[in-house]
């Protein structure tokens, strides 16, 4: 176990819940299947520089403080009406909406991001498909939600995203303001103890920077 991992060890905070959000498994999966049969390599993008895609955009960030949906969404919103439908029940702004893909034997390296429940800004994520092998590491604990159950975790502490399967991940990506609507949809212990979130988050957060930092030539 790496020394960030163990920072979040006997803490008693929780770090990963199942949202009350309901989804659309079936729609979501026949959704995907057909833009992803039909689309273009130029709609995809490529953020690991390789040859195999990472992400599709159906929603913007914002410019500004707009954040009607509407103006935000991309044409391939559209071509989605799962996650649309899903999106317009949303009693929350949406700042951003992005199908995420991992390769085959893929994996997204230890790394933090500033979204948290108790944070300003959180994400959301409903697995689209996801084969077995496919987990989420948070802290010390290992994530594998079922196919369409949404769910969130406490991504301000160092996390590593693994796919030992043979078939691609599929996870919808919604990221949201923090706001009590959201809060709502978690259980509160996922929120709870905010002074110590942050403390310890920020324990583990040096502690992969120093072993990078290490690491390097």
């Amino acid at each position: 176990m790496f020394a960030w991992q163990e920072a979040t060890v006997g803490s008693g905070l929780t770090l990963h819940a199942p949202l009350t959000l309901k989804t659309d498994i079936a729609a979501l999966q026949a959704d995907f299947d057909a833009l992803d049969a039909t689309l273009a390599p130029d709609q995809r993008h490529f953020f690991s520089g390789g040859d195999e895609w990472t992400a599709i955009t159906l929603v913007n960030r914002p410019v500004g403080s707009n954040t009607n949906l509407p103006d935000n969404a991309t044409p391939l919103l559209e071509r989605m009406p799962s996650v649309r439908a899903l999106l317009e029940r949303f009693a929350a702004p949406v700042l951003g909406c992005y199908i995420s893909r991992q390769p085959p034997r893929g994996r997204l390296v230890w790394h933090f991001d500033n979204q948290a429940l108790h944070l300003s800004e959180c994400r959301l994520l409903v697995p689209i498909h996801a084969p077995p092998g496919a987990r989420t590491l948070i802290g010390a604990e290992a994530v594998a939600y079922p196919e369409g159950v949404a769910w969130t975790g406490d991504f301000s502490f160092p996390h590593q995203v693994e796919n030992e399967a043979d078939r691609q991940r599929i996870v919808l990506l919604i990221d949201a303001p923090s706001t009590d609507w959201v809060h709502g949809l978690a259980p509160a212990a996922l929120a709870a103890n905010a002074p110590l979130r942050h403390e310890l988050a920020e324990t583990a957060r040096n502690a992969l920077v120093e072993w990078r930092t290490r690491r390097q030539p």
